[in-house]
This record gives C-alpha cells, sequence and structure tokens, in this order.
C-alpha cells in the first residue's frame, strides 16, 4: 500500500524517541515491530533492529537499521526481503535535518528530511522539505518490483494562539509512467489547551497522470475531507494522542462515499535503565488498493534504551 499520508511520520518510527533526556555521548539499540492489513488480506510485517554507535539527542544521532520484511496475499502469493538503512540526525545553522538511507538489495531506500522555524521575515511559521523513496506495498508491487519516489515542503502557518493552518504540496513519481500531484491542508482549532482538545478539518487532493496503471489505488482525480476530534494528554511525562474522524471522498467515476479514520499512540518516558515504548494504531476506511473493498489496519511499537 502506498501510505502518503504517514511518510514523515515514518521518519519518527525509525529514529529513537527519547523523552526528556539528557545531551551528551552515548549509545543505543531497539527493536520495532510494524504490522499492517486490508481488506483485500494482504498483510505486511516489518521486523527492525537498530544500533547507534554515536548518540548525543534526539536531534543528533548516527546509527544503523537492519529490517525483516514479510508479506502475504490471497491473490499475489507471499514472500520476504530484507533492507538496511544508515539513521542520522544533526543541524546546520538554523536548519535540522534527518533521514534514513538504505536498500533493499535492488534499489536506493530512504526518507529524509530538513526543516527550520522561520519563513522569510515570519518566525512563526515552520518550514519542512522531504524526499522518500520506497516499495509500493501492494501484491504487484513486491512481486514486481514496483517504487514511488515522493518530493514535496509543509508548512504550518499559526494564525493566532488556537487557529493554526499547515499545508502540503508534493508529486509523487512511480515506476512506469504514473506521476501524482498532491495537495493537502489541515486547519485546526484548539478548543483546550490545557485538555490538548483541538477540533480539525483535513483536506487532501490528488491527481494522476496515468490512472489504474497498476494495482495501487489510483483513479484520474481523488479527494477528501474528514472533520477530525485529537485529544492530546500527558500523564506522568507518558503522552496518549487519540484522533478520530468522519467525512466525505470521492474520485473520478465513483459517487460520495463515506472516510473514516481513527489513532491512537503512546509515548513513554525514558524509565528503568533508560528504555522507552512507542506505540501507535491506525484504522482508515480511505482506499489504497485498487479494490472495490476500503480497510486498512496498521500497528507499531518500538522498544529502545539508551546506555
Amino acid at each position: 500500500m502506498i501510505r502518503v499520508s504517514f511518510i514523515i511520520a515514518a521518519l519518527l518510527i525509525t529514529a529513537p524517541a527519547f523523552a526528556a533526556e539528557e545531551e551528551g555521548p552515548h549509545q543505543a539499540a531497539g527493536f520495532d515491530i510494524f504490522g499492517s492489513s486490508d481488506a483485500d488480506n494482504f498483510h505486511v510485517v516489518k521486523t527492525g533492529f537498530s544500533y547507534f554507535p554515536d548518540y548525543e539527542s534526539t536531534q543528533k544521532y548516527l546509527g544503523a537499521r537492519f529490517e525483516h520484511f514479510i508479506f502475504s496475499s490471497d491473490t499475489g502469493g507471499s514472500g520476504h526481503a530484507e533492507r538496511g538503512f544508515v539513521n542520522f540526525s544533526d543541524s546546520a545553522g538554523n536548519w535540522n535535518y534527518g533521514g534514513t538511507v538504505g536498500t533493499d538489495g535492488r534499489t536506493v531506500l530512504g526518507a529524509g528530511s530538513v526543516f527550520t522555524q522561520g519563513f522569510f521575515d515570519q518566525a512563526a511559521i515552520r518550514q519542512e522539505y522531504f524526499l522518500n523513496r520506497d516499495l509500493v506495498e501492494t501484491p504487484k508491487g513486491f512481486n514486481q518490483g514496483l517504487y514511488f519516489t515522493y518530493l514535496g515542503g509543509s508548512y504550518d502557518i499559526p494564525l493566532d494562539d488556537r487557529n493554526t493552518v499547515t499545508a502540503l504540496i508534493g508529486s509523487q513519481v512511480f515506476t512506469g509512467k504514473n506521476y501524482r500531484l498532491i495537495g493537502r491542508s489541515n486547519y485546526i482549532y484548539v478548543v483546550d489547551p490545557d485538555w490538548g482538545l483541538s477540533l480539525q478539518l483535513r483536506a487532501k487532493y490528488f491527481w494522476d497522470s496515468n490512472p489504474r496503471e497498476f494495482d495501487y489505488f489510483s483513479p484520474r482525480w481523488y479527494m477528501e475531507g474528514v472533520p477530525t476530534v485529537q485529544l492530546r494528554r500527558f500523564y506522568q511525562r507518558w503522552q496518549f494522542v487519540a484522533a478520530a474522524g468522519y467525512g466525505v471522498r470521492r474520485n473520478n467515476g465513483a459517487p460520495w462515499q463515506g472516510a473514516g479514520l481513527a489513532q491512537v499512540s503512546i509515548i513513554s518516558p525514558r524509565f528503568g535503565s533508560n528504555w522507552v515504548i512507542d506505540a501507535s494504531f491506525l484504522y482508515s476506511n480511505q482506499p489504497i488498493v485498487e479494490s472495490n473493498a476500503y480497510s486498512y489496519e496498521q500497528a507499531t511499537v518500538s522498544l529502545i534504551r539508551r546506555f
């Protein structure tokens, strides 16, 4: 599946997520597991092992990650692959950068971004530019070696203390003839800052140059709008985030349909001997593959120890 919505978030999955840590020279090691499933019974499991010989802070580290990738499908068979990555994060002047670069033995893979707080003379605006290259996670993607490269920029624009607008524009090029133009925008209103309660309108639009070339979802155009409620709370330095939304979606040649999502994530503080747990779950009925049945679930759990 092509999880465009979570490309930037994927950078955080492969990076150590230590909370309230002290800066200084350290090492770190971790284990993570990712699983996903859709309505067509296409399943993916990724198991990763990471080691950071040079870890100073969450903004400055260098390490490596080995990943074992298993997939299975009722129609596309099953298989596995091994992938290796170098993980890094640092800064240069007012810019921060980080990401992963690696290979599956067939091509270069990875994800990276650079970001800073400030845009021309507007210090409050956050700007970020990202590049991601990965496998198209569908049966044909695995069996035929289909990849995508995604390039874009995003901006967080605070209107006042409680209102924020985010915008993303990008272009995605696939193996074959198709390329995709993408636009996303969120309007966020903070109802109660003490509770971390916000109301959001999440909107997305994309246009494909060569519709339905392979088995990933690729109509000529697609649009959606999903009103969402999000709650972010802290309890004894544990962070809990929950979001739920329901709206509408449509693509060319199809009527308006419902679009729903549910997300939960938990990040622990450092405890015991510098252990950190990060877990998340996502459900969406928004289309991922070229199918009449839309349902997608994914879960990620990572365990990291600094020493």
